[in-house]
Parts: structure tokens; sequence; C-alpha cells
């Protein structure tokens, strides 16, 4: 035993083994746990100070985002930093296409949640408007026009852009022109003179015309799947992974899990396991939902577990597929442990799942895109239904018992919350907001721009992105009172979320990934 103990410990000088994962790492989504909490040598400050909290370490730049690279969170684990990305590029194409980007270019929006009476009211409003109202008059009338006819929630989603239709009077391309574009959308044109053929075909305005051939491109996306491995003291690139992949767009936003010196990515067509030191691949096991789900494994009693719009359990070790639990629908959650169960958001529900058998146990209210959070034998999970929002269970290998639920409208329901110390704390949905984990009563609620990316806390101190990522806020997890313990300017990428190890903050921007020091 001696001999292989010396042995190994010179094979890590060497720097021939993999380094082991300190307690104070942010290996996979959500931290060490998967609950939002440091490590305890976590180090904050008393408080975030404008240009002297946050110093940067180092930057490596050129990482894609959004549609180009998505929106997964970096995982630090054993010295290294880790990111796993559905790299895209344009590259030049005789074909045209007017996929769901080029819809989105030209104005579409999805209008199931407004009554078909609002819908043809507001296209007769629109095009009598004329010049009758301009400038701040016409921007009052629309806003008046949105709050008498639309609910709260509606209001969020659609009203901004109902008011850009207004403003756009008579050159907005009618409703019934995207009927006939998404007819379409799935259909690739030969070249440009058979998409101008189409288009010639139609009864299309000719400014309309001219709007729809501005937005099309003349190139095509093509993608391939990245994990990076980066220094996580100098950002020195220590390894680079490829395999050919498939275009996903922003869905493909998975953040890697290291486990026992292997790293789980999730990328646009397939699950990999690489081995942690050199990026070496074990094995792949490809997945059968949507391309780039954005859901971040969860590696639990020897299974790789992914939601790709099915839970679906892996063999940690080999990739054979396991049990699927066609209940669990949604790619964009990612699922989080209890003893012998998964606890994932679906759809529309909170689900409880065998994690042997993939069974599903026991149901309750949730929904939508937040990793739930467990803490002993209670979990918390934001949901985007029409009620219950935020809602809170004990739980036991019989199934979820309901404590309480909070409703709330908010535009998005993405942000996952914390627990800590009896309390919890969701700082996302549009809002700062602290209840009493047993009771559910509010401690403090205040209105704030924190949406879709998840908090960190480390000794009472939580951190989250305000302004679409451009701030960062500290806050008190104290139930006593709201007190913000400062803030600074950061640019980060808003959809993903922080890594916080020992005194060294792990941040995504829109076209890089930074390290900073406290």
């Amino acid at each position: 035993m001696f001999f292989k103990t010396a042995r190994a410990l010179f094979l890590a000088l060497l720097g021939i083994l993999p380094a082991a994962p300190a307690t104070a790492d942010w290996p996979q989504w959500r931290g060490p746990a998967r609950n939002g909490i440091a490590a305890a040598e976590a180090r904050l400050p008393a408080r975030l100070e404008e240009g002297q909290s946050l110093r940067e370490v180092w930057r490596v730049e050129g990482i894609p985002s959004d549609r180009y690279g998505g929106h997964g969170s970096v995982a630090v684990a054993g010295g290294s930093a880790y990111l796993s990305i559905v790299w895209h590029r344009d590259e030049p194409t005789a074909t045209r296409r007017i996929d769901g980007e080029v819809l989105a270019t030209l104005g579409h929006r999805n209008l199931a949640a407004l009554p078909a009476e609002v819908v043809q009211e507001m296209e007769e409003e629109r095009r009598k408007l004329g010049r009758r109202l301009r400038g701040k008059a016409l921007d009052e009338w629309a806003r008046k026009w949105v709050a008498e006819r639309l609910d709260e929630k509606t209001r969020l989603n659609l009203g901004d852009w109902i008011v850009a239709r207004f403003r756009q009077g008579s050159a907005a391309i009618p409703l019934p022109v995207y009927d006939q574009l998404k007819k379409v959308s799935e259909r690739e044109f030969a070249n440009h003179a058979e998409l101008v053929e189409w288009l010639d075909g139609q009864d299309f305005e000719p400014a309309v015309r001219e709007q729809i051939l501005q937005a099309v491109p003349n190139t095509k996306k093509v993608a391939r799947d990245v994990v990076l491995c980066l220094d996580a003291d100098t950002g020195a690139k220590r390894w680079e992974f490829e395999a050919p992949g498939v275009p996903a767009g922003r869905n493909a936003s998975s953040t890697p899990t290291w486990h026992e010196g292997r790293l789980y990515a999730v990328l646009s067509r397939h699950l990999y396991c690489l081995h942690a030191a050199d990026g070496k691949e074990l094995w792949r096991a490809e997945l059968s939902g949507k391309a780039g789900p954005a859901s971040s494994p969860l590696v639990h009693r020897g299974q790789v577990i992914v939601q790709q719009n099915k839970l679906t359990a892996f063999d940690a070790a080999t990739g054979e597929p396991g049990w699927e639990c066609a209940a669990a629908r949604g790619f964009n959650a990612s699922p989080t442990a209890w003893e012998g169960f998964v606890i994932c958001n679906s759809r529309k529900e909170l689900l409880m799942v065998d994690a042997t058998t993939g069974k599903v146990v026991s149901r309750g209210p949730g929904g939508g895109d937040s990793t739930p959070v467990v803490a002993d034998n209670h979990v918390v999970v934001a949901g985007r239904g029409d009620e219950d929002n935020l809602s809170a269970f004990t739980l036991s290998p019989q199934g979820l018992r309901p404590l309480w639920g909070h409703t709330f409208t908010a535009r998005r329901y993405a942000s996952s919350p914390i627990i800590w110390k009896d309390h919890v704390y969701h700082l996302g949905s549009d809002r700062h907001l602290c209840i009493h984990l047993e009771t559910g009563k509010i401690r403090w609620e205040r209105s704030a721009q924190s949406s879709i990316s998840s908090p960190v806390i480390a000794a009472g101190r939580l951190l989250v992105y305000e302004h679409r990522g451009g701030w960062i806020v500290m806050v008190a997890a104290d139930p006593s009172g709201y007190e913000r313990l400062g803030r600074t300017r950061i640019g980060a990428l808003h959809c993903a979320s922080p890594a916080l190890v020992q005194d060294r903050l792990y941040v995504r921007t829109p076209d890089a990934v930074v390290c900073y020091r406290f």
C-alpha cells in the first residue's frame, strides 16, 4: 500500500495524474451540492465597492455565446475551469431558409396567449393609426391600450412588442404574412432565385417582400461540440475537446459536471464522458431529444441523469442507456437528487422519480426551467404556471408533501432559489424575496432587475446579477431585513450563473470567460 501511495504522489507531482478536487471547488451546475451554496472556504468581502471589490485575474476571449455558443456556466474542479459549448459559425451557402431566427428578426411572436378578439382589434387600430398619433403621445396611447386589455403576465411578455407594432403603424408586417412564412420554415430553398420565385407567388406587399429578402442570410450555421479546459489560476488552455455537432442555437446551454476524475458534458447530439486531466474521450451516448438541451448532467449513484425531453439515465462508467421517464418532459431544467430519488422540474409540474427504476413516485406544483433546491428533507422550486410560482415541500420515501406556495407574476421563472439557515432566498423573477422555509411567511420582498441567472451564497452573503448581467449585487442573507451590501459592474452573460471558488469568481461574458478575485 505504501508503494502504491508513494507512486501516486510521485505521479501527481509530475502532473500525470489529475488533481483531486478540493472541497472548495464548484464542480457542476449550482456548485458542490447543486444548491447554489459555495464551500466553507469561499471568501467574500463584507461589501462590494464599485471599481475596488473585483480585480480581474485573467480573461480568455473569443468564446461565443447566445445563438453562437449558448449560455452554459463554468465548472471548476482540481485546478481547472471547464466550459462546454456548441460552437456555431456562419458558412457561406447558396441555399436559403426562412427559419426561426429569420422570423424573430422580422418581428414574429407567439400570440397564443392573446384572445382572438384582442388580436383583431390590435390590427384594426394599427392600420388606422396613420399620422394622428406620434412620438410621446403615441407611446402613451399604446401603453394605455395594452394596460386596458391584457392581464399582467401577458402584458409582461407581449406588451412592449404590441407598443412597437403600433409605432410601426401600417409599415408593420401583417400577421397573415407570418403564418405564410411559418409554413415554409422547414423548407430549404435551393438558391436565392428559388426563394424569390416563391415570394413572387405570394400576395405580399413590395415593402414586406423586401424586408423578408433582407432578413434571409446568405450563410448557414454549422456547429461543433467543444469542451474547453482552462487553468483555473492563469486561464491558460490545458486542452480542448472537439467533435462534429449540429446547430442548436441558444438552447445549448448546459454546464459540464466533474466527478471522480471524469467530465460529463451535454452538447448538441451526444452526452460525452471525458478524462478530466487530458480531455480524452472515454465514451459518448447519443441523445434522442431536441438538439442541444440546456439541462446540466447530474451524477448520482453510478448514473448520469439528463433531461432531454424525457429524463434519461446513463451508466456513468460505460454510457449505456438505462431507464427513461417520459413524464419528465423538457430540455432546460436540470435535475437534482435526494437519497435514492431524482427531483426535477418537468414542463408543467415538479416530479419525484425513483433513481433506480425511473418511475414517478410523486408530483407537485412547479414546471419550467428552474432547478429544484434540496436541503435535508425539504425541496423548493420555482414554477412558471399561473399559480404557485415558488413552492416548498417536505421529502420522504413516500413522496412530496406540500408545505406552501406563493404566486407572483414575472416574465421569467428560470432562476433557481437557495435555502440558507431555515429560509428560502429567491433572487430572480424580477424580485428579491426571503421566505421562512417551514411556514412560508414572507420576511421581505423587493422589486429587482434579477431575472434568469441563479444566485450564489457564501458566509451569509448572496451574489446575483442585475440589469441583464451588467452589475453583480451583494445582498445580506438576513431574514430580519433586506440589506444590499453594494454592487459593482461586471458585464456578465446574464443567463449564465457565476462559480465561486475560495476568493475567485468565474464568470461567462458575451465573448469570454473571466476570472475575478475579491
